[in-house]
């Protein structure tokens, strides 16, 4: 077993999110025993809770059981990635290795953390103010990409690139 590590619910929850993503997690004590291989010590109660707020759901898998996977959902409610594509995205711009997205005034923190959230590859990040998101991706064809799968997500492909 790994030495013992305290991290904050933030750190705890991002290693858990990981976890999921990476693998077939069936249980709750299997997360646990997982996470304490890791020297990552939680409670059930904790796990529990760490679970509902990452948005992680059971569904049954291709070979019939149960295992965790982590919704598309971006923490408002009824609000996806394409929801919020249709809703917020008033432009989405490349330039080098950034996305510069504009979204109506204070949209663009619930824009960046559903971006966040969709795990895409290309994406390695997001700095949000308050009607602006910089998308930083992994290099200037992914930031292309990027805006046309932003653009592709919105009801009418409205936006500029």
């Amino acid at each position: 077993m790994a030495e013992t590590t305290t991290l904050t619910r933030t750190q705890r929850q991002a290693a858990i999110s990981n976890m999921i993503s990476r693998g077939l997690v069936t249980s709750q004590s299997q997360l646990r025993a997982m996470l304490a291989d890791q020297g990552l010590v939680v409670t059930q109660p904790t796990l529990s809770k760490d679970l509902a707020e990452i948005g992680a759901i059971r569904v049954r898998s291709a070979e019939g059981g149960l295992v965790y996977t982590l919704s598309d959902d971006t923490g408002i409610p009824g609000a996806t990635l394409d929801r919020l594509c249709t809703d917020m995205l008033v432009s989405a711009t490349a330039a080098a290795n950034l996305v510069v997205v504009h979204t109506p005034p204070g949209g663009a923190q619930y824009f960046a953390l559903g971006l966040d959230k969709a795990g895409w590859d290309s994406v390695l990040g997001c700095v949000a103010g308050d009607d602006t998101v910089i998308v930083v991706t992994s290099d200037q064809h992914a930031s292309q990409r990027v805006v046309a799968q932003l653009l592709a997500l919105t009801s009418n492909g409205r936006g500029e690139s």
